[in-house]
């Protein structure tokens, strides 16, 4: 044999043995070892869902359908294997005209590196009644990796299973125990329009803060109404955050007094049943045509007076341990938004930078 014929010979096994070309692939579907591995809830036995069945006869019917999407829902599970496949039926529509398929529908996957770096991987889709992923990466050593499956910002997942050749390792990863970050908002803390999961500034946030993340973004219907504000009371996490503003402007129909007192209202009830629990309050981050269009201005602007109103009368009634995170300190320009109003993934990234170096302020001193 040449040496040319035996390179050929070396380079097939390599990729053979680093690819686990030929091998069947072994999948892990839906099981109590899968959801007990799902994190980003704030009820457990709720499925691929976000609030619990109880729900549905006491919120509006939109905020119950969108409680069906994966927004911040995140799969932990560990393998040896140099390639994950994904598969799943989506429940809705897979685009929309701003947002594509692999931010509205698809999945995101990471590892960690030896120090801790969260590294993204590349995967091959198919979108359609089912979707797809086979993700690929360097393990030839067969080394044990966890992963992070980050689920769909705007659609539901039924039937999801996980494969992996069947001579490699797989095993769930049961969720960390420690409090998350729970957070109320609109359809930008849902996902809106980030162009993969990974993207949402709620999953960036997570993985800067290594912390649980719990999303309750619910699309045009962060209104804080009395029902919500008693379902979010019902989880105990390291931080609230409410971040409702963008769904409380003109077209919601509230005037000032009624939008102020639905924020001291949400605040005073989590502060009575959590006396220590840090609340931060986010002012609405701007559209990027307000900077050519004053009536757009106005609206931010407003309502952002507003909220630091409210804030000023909390703090005037003694209730502590309550932050602002202000349009200045989120930072969006002219160019960091999709439609105007939804940020891309440079906004979401402004965004959850701004979240970070805030949140990392207020869990050292929580009762500021």
């Amino acid at each position: 044999m040449t040496n040319s014929q035996k390179s050929i010979v070396t380079l097939f096994f390599f990729l053979y043995a680093g690819f686990s070309w030929g091998q069947e692939i072994r999948w892990y579907k839906e099981s109590p070892e899968m959801m007990q591995a799902l994190e980003g809830r704030g009820w457990d036995d709720i499925g691929f869902n976000r609030l619990p069945p109880a729900a549905e006869a006491v919120v509006r019917t939109p905020v119950w359908n969108l409680s069906r999407r994966t927004a911040g829902l995140m799969l932990r599970f560990a393998s040896d294997s140099p390639e994950v496949h994904v598969s799943y039926s989506p429940t809705g529509n897979l685009e929309m005209p701003h947002m594509p398929a692999t931010g509205v529908s698809g999945v995101d996957l990471y590892t960690r590196d030896s120090v801790g770096n969260w590294l993204w991987i590349r995967g091959s889709y198919k979108f359609g009644e089912k979707v797809s992923y086979k993700f690929q990466l360097d393990n030839t050593s067969a080394e044990q990796k966890e992963f992070y499956l980050f689920l769909p910002l705007y659609n539901g997942v039924d039937s999801l299973e996980i494969g992996v050749p069947e001579n490699k390792s797989f095993a769930f990863t049961a969720k960390r125990p420690e409090k998350p970050i729970l957070v109320y908002g609109t359809s930008i803390a849902q996902g809106a329009c980030a162009s993969r999961a990974g993207m949402a500034w709620t999953n960036i946030l997570a993985r800067e803060m290594n912390m649980p993340m719990i999303n309750l973004g619910f699309s045009g219907n962060g209104r804080m109404e009395p029902e919500m504000i008693d379902l979010i009371s019902q989880i105990d996490p390291a931080v609230f955050v409410l971040d409702c503003l963008p769904n409380l402007g003109p077209g919601a129909g509230f005037s000032a007094d009624q939008i102020k007192d639905k924020l001291i209202f949400a605040v005073k009830t989590i502060r009575n049943k959590y006396p220590d629990t840090p609340i931060l309050l986010t002012e609405h981050a701007g559209y990027s045509d307000g900077l050519v269009y004053e009536p757009r201005a106005e609206i931010y602007q407003d309502l952002n007076a507003w909220l630091q109103e409210s804030f000023a009368k909390l703090k005037e009634d003694g209730v502590n341990g309550v932050y602002t995170l202000t349009k200045d300190e989120i930072g969006l320009g002219t160019d960091d938004f999709v439609d105007g109003t939804h940020p891309s993934d440079l906004g979401m990234e402004k965004y959850a930078d701004a979240y970070a170096n805030k949140l990392k302020e207020v869990l050292e001193n929580p009762r500021r």
